[in-house]
């Protein structure tokens, strides 16, 4: 019957959007705690917005804290993008694009958090994680190149935008979905406008580079 066939459609249809929506919004809610904010008031007792870049992320973290602390922050904004993705690749296997879906939720609650007036960070670490959920083995080839080349210029944020820039490209070349690459362009985007303070600081040489931050 016609009638039933489009009736049982539209309820899988209504059950997968359901199933996006639910997967995003947790995704969001997970992404939205900031572990640079709360160990940099456990540590200096200051709003680590306030200071430097002003981004509550890893780079900021470093710059702030020193390599201790903000390897810490690094360490547990990766894990909050890792542990969510790899569990929603574990549950749908077959649907690369609810894996970036729950990606793009996370990265959103990282840049810009409920519970901190949707003021955080850039979320680079976080697509760290994300990334290594989904593709470990590229993910650590980037991982490698990001550190050669925070080492080469001294800057974070240039390496970043270098590193995120590629992930698109290999993307197409591993033939992920046309709607995933699409995602992640759009935290290629997003990454470039959060950094654009960062561009401006180092051309003005006003930047705090890997180098100083490490003496801390």
């Amino acid at each position: 019957n016609p009638f039933f066939y489009k009736l049982k459609l539209d309820n899988i249809i209504g059950v997968i959007h359901m199933n996006y929506i639910i997967v995003i919004l947790i995704s969001y809610l997970i992404g939205s705690i900031s572990p640079a904010r709360i160990i940099t008031h456990k540590v200096l007792g200051i709003d680590i917005r306030d200071v430097n870049s002003k981004s509550a992320g890893t780079s900021n973290a470093v710059m702030t804290l020193g390599l201790k602390w903000g390897s810490l922050v690094g360490f547990l904004d990766l894990i909050k993008g890792f542990i969510p993705v790899l569990i929603v690749r574990f549950i749908f296997h077959d649907n690369d694009i609810i894996w970036f879906v729950s990606g793009i939720g996370l990265v959103l609650g990282h840049v810009y958090p409920l519970y901190m007036g949707f003021h955080g960070g850039k979320g680079t670490a976080t697509f760290g994680g994300i990334l290594f959920a989904i593709a470990p083995v590229q993910t650590l080839i980037l991982v490698v190149l990001f550190t050669i080349l925070t080492i080469v210029t001294d800057y974070i944020a240039v390496s970043t935008l270098i590193m995120v820039t590629l992930v698109p490209i290999v993307m197409y070349f591993d033939d992920y979905s046309t709607i995933s690459i699409g995602i992640v362009l759009f935290f290629v985007v997003l990454s470039f406008y959060k950094h654009y303070p960062n561009i401006i600081r180092i051309i003005n040489k006003q930047e705090v580079g890997l180098k100083e931050g490490l003496k801390k």
